[in-house]
């Protein structure tokens, strides 16, 4: 079977995309909005993209407008078309807090994804407790293992007219790291019990591993 992703219906192809390409490491992004209200949700199209600088990229997509909403919340230039709150969030502050997500804190990640609206604190809603950053304004997740800060680098946007999303990239500025998780100085990559998307409403854990060699080319 091939596929063209032009003649397919846009459900179709997305159904193809996620249930290929997984599992889907999850950023936990904490924004603050230009008014100080705090926003917490997860978005699964994401990974790191360059250590030097460290930029870390994830992409949320368009969605439905709230009740609530009117005219003067839609994207600029394209009328009908509504951000997400941590998009609108990003471009008017600049800053926000990548938190990772532990199979602990699944079912708290899971309650921040509901569309709620703009004035809905999901650290509230979901009780996750939240703490200061270091460099940026906007608070961590305090109970994440590691948090990025990040200052935005570059949003590339992807024909928001059709609800094509945005590609968020950020420049890490700090690290916080759970001092429980460190091994004789370094992050122990064996004691975080990560979880990562697939396709539809199923997770996966990182726990189970293997090791492979990469092969020595002289």
């Amino acid at each position: 079977m091939d596929v063209t992703p032009s003649q397919l219906p846009h459900r179709e192809f997305y159904n193809i995309l996620i249930n290929a390409v997984a599992p889907r490491p999850i950023a936990w992004v904490s924004t603050l909005s230009i008014s100080g209200r705090h926003n917490l949700a997860p978005f699964s199209f994401f990974n790191a993209v360059c250590a030097k600088p460290p930029l870390l990229a994830f992409a949320p997509g368009m969605r439905a407008p709230h009740k609530s909403e009117t005219a003067a919340d839609e994207d600029e230039g394209h009328p009908g078309v509504h951000v997400k709150d941590t998009l609108r969030n990003i471009r008017e502050t600049r800053e926000f807090v990548i938190n990772v997500v532990t199979y602990e804190l699944a079912e708290a990640m899971n309650l921040t994804s509901g569309e709620y609206d703009a004035s809905i604190d999901e650290f509230e809603l979901a009780k996750i407790a939240s703490a200061s950053s270091h460099v940026v304004r906007p608070q961590r997740v305090a109970e994440s293992p590691v948090s990025f800060e990040c200052k935005l680098y570059q949003i590339l946007d992807f024909n928001p007219a059709a609800e094509g999303g945005s590609l968020v990239i950020g420049e890490i500025v700090s690290v916080h790291i759970d001092e429980r998780h460190l091994k004789e100085g370094w992050l122990d990559r064996n004691s975080l019990d990560l979880i990562g998307r697939m396709g539809g409403m199923q997770y996966t854990r990182t726990k189970e591993r293997f090791e492979m060699v990469r092969p020595k080319v002289e």
